[in-house]
């Protein structure tokens, strides 16, 4: 890790100057890639907030699955249901019915939305949201504009 750092800090030029990180978006069927900077990294794992929440709400559908599975869950499950059907006895109706459906009543057609193109080409793309400008990676975060040192690659010059 230490020789990383050295070669980041050998390779920057002047401190004003904003270093980007390199992330790849880890939610499930994302996979793009976005920069950080080093001031607004925090171990970010998602490309957007929108990501983030997909990925939380995926976590949780799996932790509810395993619980509903294990001994427990079904017990949880089971007094939920008995309420259910308690409270379902309990409110019972007492409105009138509705009236019998007119033999001459008009049916309206269904309205279809005109479909909308979500492929370039007949091919999916994959998005990058890291330059929308001219080829400049910027921060997600906080939006400023750097450059990004790959920290895998030698110095030039050595």
């Amino acid at each position: 890790m230490a020789v990383v750092q050295s070669r980041l800090r050998a390779r920057m030029e002047p401190a004003a100057e904003v270093v980007l990180r390199q992330r790849f978006c880890r939610a499930s069927k994302c996979g793009v890639v976005f920069w950080i900077c080093q001031r607004c990294d925090r171990g970010q794992q998602y490309c957007s907030d929108r990501c983030r929440e997909k990925a939380r709400r995926e976590q949780r559908r799996a932790a509810n699955r395993r619980h509903q599975q294990s001994p427990e869950g079904r017990l949880d499950h089971r007094d939920r249901q008995r309420a259910y059907r308690q409270r379902q006895v309990r409110a019972r109706v007492t409105d009138q019915a509705s009236r019998a459906p007119s033999a001459t009543g008009n049916i309206p057609l269904p309205v279809f939305a005109p479909p909308v193109a979500t492929e370039e080409g007949g091919q999916s793309s994959l998005r990058n949201i890291a330059s929308p400008g001219h080829g400049v990676p910027y921060c997600v975060i906080c939006g400023q504009p750097g450059r990004f040192i790959n920290p895998f690659q030698p110095p030039r010059g050595t």
